[in-house]
């Protein structure tokens, strides 16, 4: 089965799962675009020159539980699309590695309308390839831990950091900015000192399904 049928395929179980929801919880859809890159140390020059920005799409349905008129915990489940561009001989190569992103942040209700959210994230890898700006074709990385069978692994299947954002309500709807900052090396070959994490922005809009009682805050 795809990645992508099978995260649309959790959410709707997520969905009918919490369709009796309770006056405290609070249930969400968001897409939204990241705009991505790496952070290295001691990497080779394939991961460093000419290095920049990718934007690629994120979506996916958050869940939030109010623990009181100021402060609730907001969890997620998203299918994300991180990655990097680097320029290599010459030619522009964009890399992708796609995710579902689990994370678990602090939500502090500061006005009526504004939010302040930080935690943590946890990412499952589900698929990496590159994309240069030639042939357009699609060339797989392999996701996995092994570098000694050939051809080689290229992406780590896990990921974990750390979660910044900030959201604006507005009825229904929100529109947030939020900054990750991965702690993991992603790669395989990132033994022997060097490292190659994921940093990426998001700018993204929510709209809520269910919302708390109308004697709670609406944010």
């Amino acid at each position: 089965m795809e990645p992508k049928i099978k995260f649309y395929f959790t959410l709707v179980l997520i969905f009918f799962t919490f369709n009796l929801f309770s006056n405290k919880i609070k249930l969400g859809l968001h897409t939204g675009v990241n705009f991505s890159t790496i952070v290295t140390n001691n990497a080779s020059d394939d991961f460093n020159y000419g290095k920049g920005f990718l934007p690629a799409l994120s979506e996916g349905l958050n869940i939030e539980y109010l623990i009181n008129d100021e402060f609730s915990i907001v969890s997620e489940f998203n299918y994300s699309v991180k990655g990097y561009t680097n320029n290599q001989s010459g030619v522009r190569v964009r890399s992708y590695s796609n995710y579902i992103i689990i994370p678990f942040r602090a939500k502090i209700i500061s006005s009526e309308n504004l939010s302040i959210e930080f935690g943590s994230y946890f990412g499952i890898a589900v698929r990496e390839y590159l994309i240069n700006n030639l042939t357009k074709n699609k060339v797989f990385g392999i996701i996995g831990n092994n570098l000694i069978k050939e051809p080689p692994d290229t992406l780590k299947p896990l990921d974990f950091g750390l979660q910044f954002g900030l959201n604006y309500v507005i009825n229904k709807v929100s529109i947030g900015g939020f900054l990750s900052y991965g702690l993991l090396n992603t790669r395989p070959g990132g033994g022997g000192g060097s490292s190659i994490r994921n940093l990426s922005s998001q700018i993204r809009i929510s709209f809520n399904l269910f919302k708390f009682n109308s004697d709670e805050k609406n944010i």
